[in-house]
């Protein structure tokens, strides 16, 4: 590649249905964008962690887009070492506000963003009220290269 060159991100959107059938075929969709971006077995399992919360939150928490779907992308940048940025948009949940709450040691739920804060290099929320949507987004191997912090 050529000195100051950057290299071309390669990225991937699929659609989903709203439903909880959707979480293992999003993970599945994305193990396969990442089988060939060179990062290791561990890396792997950690995006496929974080995107299983963040589809799972999009499905039990918010509404899903005008079609009736969820939105998931995937991006790869192959530099000296993967960037990949992970972002699921649903419909949003209006006068929620998406942030980590503290669960009690008898409480079934409430940890997925503390795990998603965990692995994620960083991770955040896009709001789109104009279109109604809702992106949370998580970016490994580095800082985030499109959302604003």
């Amino acid at each position: 590649m050529p000195t100051g060159a950057r290299p071309v991100p390669a990225t991937h959107w699929a659609t989903f249905a709203h439903d909880a059938a959707s979480v293992p075929r999003a993970r599945h969709v994305v193990r396969m964008v990442l089988d060939g971006a060179g990062l290791d077995e561990m890396t792997t399992a950690e995006i496929e962690i974080v995107l299983s919360e963040i589809v799972g939150n999009a499905i039990r928490h918010a509404r899903p887009l005008v079609g009736g779907d969820i939105h998931v992308q995937c991006e790869v940048v192959s530099e000296d070492r993967p960037h990949v940025e992970i972002a699921v948009t649903d419909g949003g949940s209006p006068g929620s506000v998406v942030s980590p709450r503290a669960a009690a040691d008898s409480d079934t739920s409430g940890r997925g963003l503390f795990i998603v804060d965990g692995l994620a290099h960083e991770w955040g929320v896009v709001e789109d009220l104009d279109n109604l949507s809702r992106t949370v987004w998580a970016s490994f191997g580095g800082p985030t290269r499109h959302h604003p912090h």
